[in-house]
């Protein structure tokens, strides 16, 4: 069976891939627009690049996703063409799934996916460390660097060298989607004790 999973984007969308009896997962990053691209090119790019993967790396039977943002969660300077872009995207996906007969379709909140993969405690002291941040006067203070960053570590720790957080993120998000689906990875089996994030103790 085939698991695909995506942090969806315009400009850097990560991918990771896993089929039963691969030790590893593959994994890279799409590039589907250019500021000049229209939302319909993004959207047909992508999905060009999901059929290329399905018929060469392995056939889709499972997608998994990170849900897009909530307009109630918004901060900064998010525009509405922002947000159609990334309910576009995945619209798309979730099309793209049904057409092609995959098993399941699934997104998961980012709160859900990351905090699992790189722990509770170091993703709630990286979100205290922008909430302290932001009390003492840093109103562009955010902790999505940092979580980013303690992705990438995690990512290593299992032995996994992506070389962008885009590929981390669909990493973490294929592991959780794994785990949800009742299937331990190949690259979680010979952890013992996860040794402890550094990211979140600055």
């Amino acid at each position: 069976m085939g698991y695909l999973a995506l942090d969806l984007s315009k400009t850097s969308t990560g991918w990771a891939a896993w089929s039963e009896g691969w030790e590893k997962p593959r994994y890279g990053h799409w590039v589907l627009g250019s500021d000049y691209t229209s939302r319909g090119g993004v959207f047909a790019k992508l999905h060009q690049n999901m059929m290329d993967l399905h018929t060469v790396i392995c056939p889709i039977e499972y997608l998994f996703a990170e849900e897009p943002i909530n307009p109630a969660q918004l901060q900064g300077g998010t525009t509405i063409n922002t947000l159609r872009l990334a309910s576009g995207l995945s619209a798309h996906a979730e099309s793209f799934a049904h057409a092609l007969g995959v098993r399941r379709f699934q997104e998961f909140n980012i709160s859900s996916w990351r905090g699992d993969f790189i722990g509770k405690i170091s993703s709630n002291e990286a979100k205290a460390n922008a909430r302290r941040a932001k009390k003492a006067g840093d109103q562009r203070a955010s902790a999505r660097g940092e979580l980013k960053a303690l992705t990438m570590e995690r990512c290593r720790q299992l032995g996994l060298s992506p070389r962008k957080d885009d590929e981390g993120d669909a990493i973490g998000i294929l592991t959780y989607g794994l785990l949800v689906s009742g299937i331990t990875p190949p690259w979680l089996l010979e952890e013992t004790l996860r040794a402890p994030l550094m990211g979140a103790a600055k």
